[in-house]
């Protein structure tokens, strides 16, 4: 069977897709069709502020839409960097190739959060992507159907009237592209994919491809991991002709605290009695990793709980810190002659 190698992309998305599609293209987060605003945002400046946050994240995603990269990346600061490091360069990049593989693709915003702590502000939002590939996959005849979810935090700074994004944080996504009957399957959550969505570094986790499909399929399976970096390092796939209900892998979590990509690409056939491909799945899911370190050094340690005010009692005067001495000795000469 030949080879998969495949080509597709979505930030929060996008750079994920960038691995599975082995494409490096990117989309901008944040989204929203509702919104609600924070408790710290309740004075009438605060909310004058939101209304142009709004404004510019509604614009945002019209300008995404429009595939308008000139519009979408002035609303970045020049300085701006992501949650996995790539400035608005990478962004740029892998932005305009996500929309070349994907002319169609679209985002739909979900309801989003606005907090606002003077010249800065957080947006944590919750976006849906869909798409079709430009090219038809030769080994199926068809093309490709994206579906992805993607939730996560914007950060804007103010600078003077304006607002600009400055970075994001993605807190979770997952990606998936289907191909012939593996597009229908993915739709009706027939094979999925599950990984953790938070490690910590050097640490072991396990990913699970779970397949509820009928006897006449047969899956051909790999699931792979890469790091979250650009540009983008390709793990070699190992295929495995799966019997059972489901396929496990497991990995190690970096050492250098990088997110990681979990892949799952999945071939299927007729089996013996039709042994042609019939359709493809690409199913990804993005790893967080934190760190973890054992290092103290310019770290102050608490070693007794915080007390609170209430509970404070007053310092010792001096006269009583001597009278508490004498007593003390009085206390330890006796214990002595006893």
């Amino acid at each position: 069977m030949k080879s998969f190698c495949f080509k597709f992309t979505i930030i929060i998305i996008v750079f994920a897709l960038s691995f599975v599609c082995k494409i490096p293209v990117f989309s901008i987060e944040l989204q929203s069709a509702a919104s609600s605003i924070s408790v710290d945002t309740k004075d009438i400046n605060s909310l004058t502020e939101v209304q142009q946050i709004e404004k510019l994240l509604d614009d945002l995603e019209k300008d995404w839409n429009d595939h308008n990269i000139e519009k979408v990346t002035r609303v970045y600061a020049d300085d701006f960097v992501n949650g996995d490091g790539l400035n608005l360069e990478a962004v740029t990049n892998l932005t305009t190739e996500l929309w070349e593989a994907y002319p169609d693709i679209m985002t739909i915003g979900q309801e989003r959060t606005i907090r606002i702590d003077g010249d800065y502000a957080t947006v944590y939002s919750s976006d849906i992507y869909s798409g079709t590939s430009k090219n038809a996959r030769e080994e199926v005849g068809t093309k490709g159907t994206l579906r992805a979810v993607a939730n996560g935090e914007v950060f804007l700074k103010k600078y003077g009237p304006k607002w600009k994004i400055v970075s994001d944080k993605t807190i979770y996504e997952t990606v998936s592209i289907g191909y012939g009957v593996g597009a229908d399957l993915v739709e009706e959550n027939k094979i999925k994919l599950s990984a953790p969505e938070q490690v910590v570094s050097d640490r072991l986790y396990t990913a699970t491809l779970d397949f509820h499909i009928s006897e006449d399929l047969k899956p051909v399976a790999s699931i792979s991991k890469e790091l979250l970096i650009y540009p983008q390092v390709t793990a070699e796939d190992k295929f495995r002709l799966v019997d059972s209900s489901n396929l496990e892998r497991l990995f190690k979590a970096n050492m250098i605290s990088k997110n990681e990509l979990i892949t799952a690409t999945v071939g299927l056939t007729g089996g013996s009695i039709q042994p042609t491909l019939l359709g493809l799945v690409f199913l990804s899911k993005r790893v967080n990793v934190i760190p973890v370190s054992n290092e103290t050094d310019d770290i102050s340690i608490i070693k007794e709980p915080a007390k609170s005010a209430l509970n404070h009692k007053p310092e010792k005067t001096s006269e009583s810190t001597k009278e508490e001495q004498t007593n003390n000795k009085e206390d330890v000469q006796k214990e002595t002659e006893d």
